[in-house]
């Protein structure tokens, strides 16, 4: 016999796993820490490539002046004003990934729990209806047969 409550509870589970489940079940496999921390560091070592791409793409395009003035140039404080830049740069988005992942995981931990919370209801009504088509008695997982 199928009863309601565990066909409407499977529902949930399936659309949970569909749609927002496919990018946050992964989340619980970590620790709040370690999922910043990782994720931070990717963002980290794609604003480096950014900083890197945008730094010589400007130097192709001031080409020109850079080859008419490559004696006058006071290369210690164009690369100290670079290395400024570059610190400000990863700050700024270290600061937003930090706040981006930990507010990220925490809005996923709450559908984890009830999504937890979903399965455990529907693994315990699993069990109940074997007990009740074995004709036995559950104890704690394990099965009496009477």
């Amino acid at each position: 016999m199928v009863r309601e409550e565990k066909v409407k509870l499977m529902s949930k589970i399936a659309i949970y796993e569909k749609r927002d489940g496919k990018r946050e079940i992964p989340i619980n496999n970590f620790y709040k820490g370690d999922y910043v921390r990782i994720n931070v560091l990717k963002t980290i070592v794609a604003a480096t490539i950014t900083y890197v791409l945008i730094v010589i793409m400007t130097a192709i395009y001031k080409m020109d002046y850079i080859l008419a003035n490559i004696l006058k140039v006071d290369y210690k404080k164009l690369v100290f004003v670079l290395l400024v830049i570059y610190g400000i740069w990863i700050f700024v988005y270290w600061l937003i990934a930090r706040i981006l992942y930990a507010k990220r995981y925490e809005n996923s931990r709450s559908n984890i729990i009830i999504y937890n919370h979903n399965l455990k209801k529907l693994q315990e009504a699993a069990q109940k209806d074997a007990v009740k088509t074995k004709g036995g008695v559950g104890t704690g997982g394990d099965f009496i047969d009477l």
